[in-house]
């Protein structure tokens, strides 16, 4: 588990020092609460904004695991990283040159409309869904087995007890600049 590795971490054959791995600890616990948090509260809107989209899922449970990679990647609640470029080359015609830094824009990824048919709409069965919401290669996210399944598991647990589910009032972002989401999303439901 990932407890234990960090517990039994080393680095050039010398225990990881107290403050590194408490470090480590710490961004495992943020990282994965304030994402998973934001992914289920803004799968939420949007269900309740999308009423044809929650019948679709509560009818076919199936459709959870879509509901989930859709939420993901509708919510993006990492909105950017900085990288630098390791190497020279060249994307959509734009020169990139070794040492440049680069702003990913996880949102703007996951509205490319030439990746994503009708990238503004919510929909449960979009196929494939290759949204970078836990960004890609290296950098991956490594929580993001353990936010799928949570999330995976709210929805089974929850959809079978829920019968609709409305706005009750506007919802609200938080605001900030790197990890956000909904910051209150008031609904009324009814329960089966």
């Amino acid at each position: 588990d990932l407890a234990s590795v960090i517990a039994n971490g080393q680095v050039n054959g010398a225990p990881l020092g107290h403050l590194e791995a408490m470090s480590y600890y710490i961004i495992a616990a943020t990282a994965g609460h304030d994402t998973t948090s934001s992914t289920t509260a803004g799968a939420l809107w949007a269900l309740a904004e999308n009423p044809d989209q929650f019948r679709k899922v509560k009818a076919d449970p199936a459709l959870i695991p879509g509901l989930v990679e859709e939420s993901i990647r509708w919510v993006t609640p990492v909105k950017h990283f900085m990288r630098t470029a390791t190497a020279d080359a060249e994307l959509a015609g734009k020169k990139i040159a070794q040492g440049d830094w680069m702003m990913l824009c996880y949102p703007s990824g996951n509205r490319d409309e030439a990746q994503f048919a009708d990238p503004f709409r919510f929909d449960v069965t979009r196929s494939p869904n290759k949204h970078v919401a836990f960004g890609y290669g290296a950098h991956v996210c490594l929580g993001q087995h353990l936010a799928r399944m949570e999330m995976r598991i709210l929805w089974e647990e929850l959809l079978p007890r829920l019968e609709a589910v409305e706005l009750d009032g506007a919802p609200r972002n938080m605001v900030a600049n790197f990890v956000c989401g909904p910051k209150s999303v008031p609904i009324r439901f009814k329960m089966a």
